[in-house]
This record gives structure tokens, sequence and C-alpha cells, in this order.
């Protein structure tokens, strides 16, 4: 039996489209439970960062593309208002996401009501084994971003210590860093009740 051009688009064809239909099943059956694990995940990092909140409730619009602004160069995909069992504010958990070696280093970010960090988390990034991943394997490299004062700037984190051999994923958490302060300062710091 001799193949003929056509026989061999048609077979090439009705594979890709097989492959294709199988792919969007399984899609459809894990995007569901991989959006829950996501969204479960930054629950945990909100909670860890901003221990005295007992709830999280993500601010309007207008105030989300207000830090976006803000952020400059730097992915805000979240901001939360964190309030105590009274109801009172205590702060913000920011979802931010600057450019590391490998990719976006995705954080979750705590401020209280002064703009003072309270903690950080590292919920995602791409950087290299054994250099860029030292920013979330050294304690001591995120535990100096509490350090800052409220209401820090650019000269307060810049003057932090960054992870030899790992420049541009240590920068990619001070940008992240540099950004909350910036949302804090030209966005939530008026928002203070």
């Amino acid at each position: 039996m001799k193949s003929s051009p056509l026989r061999l688009i048609l077979s090439v064809l009705v594979t890709c489209v097989v492959a294709a239909s199988g792919l969007a099943v399984t899609y459809s059956i894990t995007a569901p439970r991989i959006a829950a694990q996501e969204k479960a995940a930054e629950e945990d990092a909100l909670a860890a960062v901003l221990p005295q909140a007992a709830d999280f409730e993500g601010v309007d619009d207008a105030t989300l593309v207000a830090a976006r602004e803000a952020a400059g160069d730097t992915d805000v995909s979240a901001l939360y208002v964190a309030r105590d069992d009274s109801g009172a504010t205590v702060g913000w958990g920011l979802r931010v996401a600057s450019r590391g070696y490998g990719g976006p280093i995705n954080m979750v970010i705590g401020l209280d009501r002064n703009g003072k960090v309270v903690g950080l988390t590292i919920l995602a990034m791409n950087e290299t084994p054994g250099l860029g991943t030292r920013v979330r394997t050294e304690p001591w490299f995120l535990e100096q971003f509490k350090t800052l004062p409220p209401n820090f700037g650019e000269a307060d984190v810049k003057k932090l210590d960054m992870i030899s051999g790992a420049t541009k994923s240590s920068r990619g958490v001070r940008n992240s860093m540099l950004a909350a302060g910036r949302i804090y300062e030209q966005v939530l710091s008026e928002k203070v009740e």
C-alpha cells in the first residue's frame, strides 16, 4: 500500500486533534484543583505573614489599580486588608512578583498599619537551585526585611544585604519590597482607619 501525501497529512491531523482533545479534557479536570491549591497556599501565606489577622478582605478595584501603578515594574496580583477579630484593620497583605534570574519571584508581604514589614514569604519561583534558591533557604535573608522601619523607603531597603552569587534573585526580592514600600506610601497610608 502506497502512502500518499494526503494520507500522511490526515494521519498527522487526526493525531493532533486526539492529543489536543486529551489535553483539553485533562486541563478541564485539573484546573479547578490547581486553582484551589494555589488559593489555599495564598491563604496560608497570608496567615503566616500577618499572624495577628483573623480575616483578609480583597481591596476594591480602584485601590488595586492605584497599587499597581505605584508598584511600577513589580506585578501586584492581589492586595488584602487584614482585620482582627473585632474588625479593626491590623495591616495589609500584598501578593507581588518581581523578576529574578529565572523568572518572577512570587511573594506575599505583610505590612502593619504603620507600613512596617511584619512578615514575608516566597510562594513560587524558578531560580537556579543552590544559588538563587538561597533567597528562600537562607532564613537570615528574608528575616532582615522585618528590620526595616515603618514607612521604609528605597534607601532603607538598599542598606540590606544581598546573597553573594544570587544577585538577580536577591534584587528580585528587594524590588518586591521596594514596591511594597511605594504602595504603602502612595496608597495604603491614606487608608489607615
